[in-house]
């Protein structure tokens, strides 16, 4: 048991610490010692201590907590993701910043497959457009109340490290091997009921609502064109399907070679995640029977996408 948690331990530091840094060299600089003595500690020869642990997590924003309850048969953690920061926007850059960590870490592996079953609008595939992912910027700080929320998303100014974080994110989604939507039927529904509602409220004006529903048209384009081809680009496949039933939540599960992650929606731009064996398996076998009660539209079932495509196009006409 001892062995299975510094194991894990060192996967989540593996997954937390930038792309091409050395793990032993980042390790030697937060617990302030030597290489030797960190190589030790990574090779199991001499424990880390409780005050190691504690800087590590701190430092590294790994949950000990879901590391230890995965070896308890009785128990599983789930990480919230909670805000850190007392700044609202520096809270949401590191929402952002907490998925582009998994993605980098899983979209080099070519045993890499991502899950996703949503009846709302991924906002993977639309973070890269302007006003949509201002819009839902919008919403979120408007629901979390802390700041004053604009009047128009034309004179909104967004830090330039979230639109970049915003674009990195849609990338990294597109390069791993294998991509799985599962959506419910009236997936744009949901978005423009926002937009009329804010617009209703006048948080956003009539200039913003035509530049939302510019940008639909061209997701929904773009959503034909991946559905037709079945990739994002070549050896990155992307498969579509459409629910015939009814689901509650947006689920997420994502798994490579000795790793493994669940992830469910929560507070509009959150998820609540976790590592458990037992957690994943269940995402697991519910997404996959999910995709059971639906039709694959990308590549195949042409009628049910042509269906599908003009009710979304239809929903959005009525901006």
């Amino acid at each position: 048991m001892k062995n299975g948690i510094v194991n894990e331990l060192i996967i989540a530091m593996k997954e937390r610490i930038p792309k091409g840094q050395n793990l032993a060299n980042s390790l030697a600089d937060i617990l302030y010692m030597g290489k030797e003595a960190v190589y030790r500690r990574l090779r199991g020869e001499v424990a880390f201590t409780i005050d190691e642990v504690a800087l590590l997590s701190k430092k590294l924003g790994i949950s000990i907590d879901q590391i230890i309850g995965n070896h308890l048969s009785n128990r599983v953690t789930f990480d919230m993701n909670l805000l850190n920061s007392p700044n609202t926007l520096d809270s949401y850059y590191e929402i952002i910043n907490r998925y582009q960590q998994i993605f980098d870490y899983v979209k080099g592996d070519n045993t890499t497959e991502v899950y996703t079953a949503s009846n709302l609008l991924p906002f993977t595939l639309y973070s890269s457009f302007e006003h949509m992912s201002k819009f839902r910027l919008c919403r979120w700080i408007y629901q979390n109340g802390q700041m004053k929320t604009p009047n128009s998303l034309a004179e909104m100014q967004v830090d330039p490290k979230i639109v970049k974080a915003h674009k990195k994110l849609s990338e990294s989604v597109k390069q791993c091997p294998k991509t799985y939507f599962i959506w419910d039927s009236n997936i744009f529904l949901s978005f423009i009921k926002e937009i009329k509602y804010f617009a209703s409220l006048n948080l956003i004006t009539e200039d913003d609502v035509a530049h939302l529903k510019e940008e639909l048209y061209q997701l929904l384009a773009i959503m034909e064109t991946l559905s037709i081809k079945g990739e994002f680009s070549e050896g990155h496949k992307v498969y579509f399907y459409l629910s015939n039933i009814d689901f509650e939540a947006t689920y997420t599960y994502i798994e490579k070679k000795d790793y493994q992650v669940s992830l469910l929606r929560v507070y509009s731009i959150n998820s609540m995640d976790s590592q458990s064996p037992q957690i994943c398996q269940i995402q697991r076998n519910w997404i996959q029977s999910l995709k059971r009660h639906s039709t694959l539209i990308s590549e195949s079932g042409e009628a049910q996408r042509i269906e599908f495509l003009q009710k979304q196009l239809a929903i959005i006409d009525t901006l």
